[in-house]
């Protein structure tokens, strides 16, 4: 669980004054900071700014209560949103305790303990302590992040169907649905039943809607129709969702937010019982809490009467101007309703306190911040509560800081010239030789797309850089190409990416031949006319092949790949694609393996590793870290027990990619690089030096509307959300009022967008820079400087700090005029090209000098006894390479047999004589198995259960920070606790043993031995526990029963020996088993045939 307990010690002083209290804490609060801090044990909220110091204000708060004797510490409850701010509230708490003397650390504890911990864990806990009050199990394993996908991915794949309306959507596509609307659902506390009514009586309604003037339905109609009955059939795999994690006994904290919500509905002693424990409630962040968080909190906390809650000490503390997190569930409006909704003891609305000093940025970066706000002032729900719209001012002794803008005509004249400010930034005030302090600057982009080019400008410079989050890293070429490689290995209508990897530097598939691969695949679509190079359609198709449409109706760019026929294509397009289509080919074949070997094997095909080192500056981006950083977090995905699948991979990389992470967000390291991100990331973090590029309307801000349940069926219906008061609704089912609702949502999508500029704007502390540019490269029209520019622009004049100005829009993008030149696809990098000329060269010279005199020369050099060592080490192994190399000549090759090895041993010469006796002679080393390591695991848990080590129950484990290999063993151990050994006692687990077999020994551990029945036809069954999924071997169990039979001194018959499947609770017993003498004949084998192959 994700808790912090500050422990009090005894109490040492009592504060009587506000004086007494800014002397303790060293800080002289302002008069609005004091009139939250000393706010009378009643309900209230905290409208704090950015960078007001809310969190300052909070411990100060506590340390007033406790230290004034209105509570005593185990009285306060704070809940906040990560466990990184968990923890520094806490220490925030605990160290101004402290420091005003108000605790001793150094004493016992006199009062308990203050109790700071997340949202999500505060609602687990609720589950866990009073869950089955209501029928609930306690304990669940917390589902999360990846695991969340490729749970998700797993039911959609095994969905029995049919599915008509959502079968034309992709495997990914559709996980990522279903995902969403069921946070939606457990967002908002609406069951299914509820949706499907509402679906059901929208339908009625679309049946009955006007008609355009010619007697048709409406195509706005048409859709949402559409996507009513998507949606319906979505529910289907939301309900297969929440089914499997009962089953598999997971949770997610949406889950668990909604059953402590009717947890309290239900069991009205629950909120009685933390009222009584916690006179002082301090809710954090409050603006990004969900309708679920806000109705679990007032059923706690609040009430029609004051015997239920009205009146209690909650205060929230929040800004709604930095609301930004409303696609994934969050309520702006929760917080501006918060004075309503948890009323005073009298029935009054709550109090209101305003923080408006920003302690962290200049005031001239505050005035562009205020001008940006400056429509949500006039935000309705804002002016109907009497809330008093925040103008943010710095401290007398801030600095003003600098304000500087700039415009491009193109983007990637923005991008170099943005480049060139962060070198300028980055040694500005450093000393001579010293080197640059690159962690105070940051760029903050809206989206992930513009990371790829900034990323590499920087780096093209020296300048070290850090990509924050795994969607930034998607957009890295080479992790594209990767993910573009899966995606076809997946699901070979993906034309996007065949178009990607065709025209990028590896194949170089030119315009022309791109264009009549388009054609031939319409053709093999259609089975109509051939491909013809002057054919006016050839761009259609290839728009057509790339488009978004049913899959089953596809153009498929890969059939034409596969089967170019007569198309005239040129000589080297032809055996590019050939290559292409042998590559992709032999990566399909392996598309049933672990998606981190996939992974791993689509990189060494691609030849990235070494590309990634092909030139100098390639070698210095670190990208092959950036790659394994990808690597890594495929691996967070995967699944030890075998059911990762590559579609829940991809649907969780898409998601990353549109979104980015959850509220647990990814942390900048503390290295000395720029970091790069997205603002969405950027919310609580803070440095010297901001730069916002790409202020252009369509990028910041975005026009997607992505919240329209009549076009997306993945999105909870608007009238069944928790703050459906405060959100655009549907009038009635007129083509009029779906114009209309559209209209409100672009409206709502602006207001969003200037809460992200806002929250952009205020992470500066000194220097902030905007700029801005019109064209992009391949745009048909040039894009608007945003009303966001336009704010720090004006500034920027006043400071004398518009640094370059765009010449007037031309008429046509520079990029694409006549007089501009490009070629495609892009030649290779010259700089590569010669080093890998360069390398060949160098190796064809060893070579031929290796042939003319036999050896190199040593020289002169004398070599120390370790470098000595070391290079008797190298002959050894390169004697052991040119043996292995002369018996690569050989029919075959025959190995002996050891005289001593282990069961398994025996088991691998028996399934593949050539591979094993490969290994003994050149023995590798084998990469850990996730399998295995989960088996080992399993193994010691049960050891413990049956034995007499203490065993602390995985039911105990806490809810965070658990690992795939923590939650597919806990899947193990709740199967094999309903199995059918759970209530046996064996007699002995783990028991090594040494089978005698003629010359050779055979070594061993039984995993467990029960005493066989009374009078029963054994009177041993030997167990051997089976973890994952792969077939059983017979000979394992032979070889057990002959030495638990030799040991005990009785016959192979009186033994029983079986396979117990955990996972599924199957027992399976082989028959016949192998005899001794047969075993014998296997150890005997002398020699292994054919180890080795005959190259071709």
């Amino acid at each position: 669980m994700s808790l912090t307990s500050i422990t009090a010690a005894g109490r040492r002083r009592r504060l009587t004054s506000t004086d007494e209290l800014c002397e303790a804490l060293g800080i002289t609060f302002s008069e609005e900071q004091l009139a939250a801090i000393t706010a009378p044990l009643t309900p209230a909220v905290i409208i704090a700014g950015a960078g007001s110091g809310k969190t300052t204000v909070m411990a100060a708060r506590v340390v007033w209560l406790v230290g004034t004797g209105q509570v005593a510490p185990q009285q306060v409850l704070g809940l906040t949103f990560t466990r990184k701010a968990a923890a520094e509230l806490g220490l925030r708490v605990r160290a101004a305790l402290v420091k005003a003397g108000v605790l001793d650390p150094d004493g016992e504890d006199a009062d308990g303990e203050e109790v700071i911990m997340t949202y999500d864990s505060f609602a687990a806990r609720l589950v866990n302590e009073h869950g089955l009050r209501i029928g609930v199990e306690t304990d669940p394993m917390m589902l999360t992040g990846a695991s969340r996908y490729r749970l998700a991915s797993r039911v959609v794949g095994n969905a029995p169907g049919p599915f008509e309306h959502i079968s034309r959507l992709r495997p990914a596509s559709v996980t990522e649905r279903v995902l969403r609307l069921d946070a939606d659902m457990s967002s908002h506390l609406v069951e299914r039943e509820r949706v499907t009514e509402h679906a059901r009586e929208f339908l009625s309604h679309l049946e009955q809607a006007p008609l355009n003037n010619r007697g048709n339905v409406y195509e706005a109609v048409k859709k949402a129709a559409a996507n009513a009955h998507e949606r319906v059939e979505l529910l289907d795999l939301v309900d297969g969702y929440q089914q499997l994690k009962r089953e598999l006994g997971l949770v997610e904290f949406a889950d668990q937010m909604a059953v402590a919500a009717r947890l309290v509905r239900r069991v009205p002693g629950v909120s009685f019982a933390l009222r009584a424990r916690f006179r002082v409630v301090l809710l954090d962040e409050y603006q990004d809490t969900s309708s679920a968080q806000a109705q679990l909190l007032h059923g706690l906390f609040a009430g029609e009467e004051v015997a239920v809650g009205r009146g209690h000490a909650v205060t929230a503390v929040g800004d709604p101007f930095q609301a930004i997190y409303g696609w994934r569930g969050a309520a702006a409006s929760n917080i501006l309703q918060f004075a309503e909704e948890f009323r005073q003891a009298d029935g009054s609305p709550a109090d209101s306190y305003n923080l408006s000093v920003n302690r962290r940025s200049g005031q001239r970066i505050l005035d562009v911040a205020n001008v940006v706000a400056a429509p949500l002032r006039e935000d309705p729900l804002l002016v109907r509560d009497g809330h008093e719209a925040i103008q943010l001012v710095a401290p007398p002794e801030k600095s003003g800081g600098t304000v500087r803008a700039a415009t491009f005509e193109t983007w990637p004249q923005e991008v170099a010239w943005i480049a060139d400010q962060v070198v300028a930034d980055g040694h500005t005030g450093a000393r001579r030789g010293a080197e640059p302090d690159w962690a105070r600057i940051a760029v903050l982009v809206r989206r992930n797309a513009d990371i790829a080019p900034l990323f590499s400008a920087l780096v093209q410079r020296d300048v070290p850089v850090e990509i924050v989050g795994l969607g930034g890293l998607l957009k890295l070429p080479e992790v594209a190409d990767v993910v573009a490689t899966l995606t076809l290995v997946n699901d070979v209508t993906a034309n996007p990416e065949v178009v990607r990897l065709l025209t990028g530097p590896r194949w170089r598939i030119g315009e022309r031949d791109l264009a009549l691969l388009g054609a031939r695949a319409g053709e093999l679509a259609r089975e109509s006319r051939p491909a013809r190079p002057d054919d006016p359609d050839l761009h259609s198709d290839l728009a057509e092949a790339i488009a978004e449409v049913d899959p089953a109706e596809a153009v498929c760019l890969l059939d034409a790949v596969d089967n170019p026929g007569q198309t005239p294509l040129s000589e080297q397009a032809r055996e590019r694609l050939a290559g292409f289509s042998q590559e992709l080919a032999g990566l399909r074949r392996h598309a049933d393996e672990p998606v981190t070997e996939l992974v791993r094997r689509v990189v060494n095909t691609l030849g990235l590793d070494v590309e990634l080192s092909a030139t100098e500056e390639l070698a210095r981006s670190n990208r092959r870290s950036q790659l394994a950083t990808f690597a890594d977090a495929v691996a967070e995905y995967t699944d030890v027990d075998g059911d990762a699948s590559l579609s829940g991979l991809l649907a969780w990389l898409d998601a990353e990619l549109e979104h980015g992470a959850g509220l647990e967000q990814a942390t900048p390291s503390e290295r000395n690089s720029v970091k790069l991100l997205t603002v969405h990331r950027s919310k609580g973090l803070e440095w010297d030096v901001v730069y916002l590029p790409s202020l252009v309307d369509g990028v910041f801000p975005s026009d997607r509307v992505t919240d329209n349940w009549t076009k997306n069926a993945a999105v909870l219906p608007a009238e069944l959300r928790g703050d459906a008061d405060a959100i655009p609704q549907l009038g009635d089912v007129t083509n009029a009022a779906f114009t209309q609702y559209g209209k409100d949502l672009k409206e709502a999508q602006v207001r969003s967008e200037d809460r992200l500029a806002y929250v952009a704007v205020t992470r500066a502390r000194d220097q902030l820079t905007a700029s801005a540019h019109s064209w992009r490269p391949g745009a048909a029209r040039p894009r608007k400087p945003a009303s966001y520019l336009a704010a720090v622009m004006a500034e920027a004049e006043r400071q004398g700090q518009v640094l370059a100005v765009a010449p007037p829009v031309a008429d046509e993008n520079p990029a694409t005029s006549p007089n501009a030149r490009v070629e495609w696809p892009a030649p290779p990098d010259p700089e590569a090209r010669e080093r890998r000329l360069l390398a060949a060269e160098l190796v064809e010279q060893a070579r031929q000098r290796n042939l003319t005199t036999g050896s190199y020369e040593a020289g002169d050099h004398q070599l120390t006894l370790d470098h000595e060592a070391l290079v008797a080490r190298w002959d050894a192994e390169i004697e052991q390479l040119l043996t292995e190399a002369h018996t690569m000549g050989a029919e075959e090759v025959r190995v002996p047999m050891p005289s001593a090895m282990s069961a398994s041993a025996l088991m691998a010469a028996r399934r593949d004589p050539q591979a094993f006796a490969a290994s003994l002679v050149r023995p590798v080393p084998r990469p850990a198995s996730p399998a295995a390591s989960l088996g080992t695991r399993f193994h010691e848990w049960v050891e413990k259960r049956f034995g007499v080590v203490s065993l602390v129950d995985p039911d105990d484990w806490p809810s965070t920070e658990l690992t795939e290999s923590d939650l597919a063993l806990h899947r193990l151990v709740r199967a094999f606790e309903q199995g059918p050994y759970a209530d046996r006692q064996p007699l002995a687990v783990e028991v090594p043993f040494v089978l005698v077999l003629g010359d050779s020994l055979l070594r061993g551990r039984i995993d467990a031995v029960y005493e066989g029945p009374p009078g029963g036809d054994f009177d041993y069954q030997l167990v051997d526990w089976k973890t994952a999924r792969q077939p059983s071997d017979p000979t394992q169990l032979a070889i057990y029963r002959i030495a638990w039979a030799q040991a005990k001194g009785i016959e192979p018959e009186r033994v029983d020996a079986v396979f117990h499947h955990v996972l599924s609770g199957e027992v399976e017993r082989p028959q016949p088993l192998a005899t001794k003498e047969e075993l014998l004949q296997m150890a005997r084998g002398g020699s292994l045939p054919g180890a080795v192959e005959r190259g071709e």
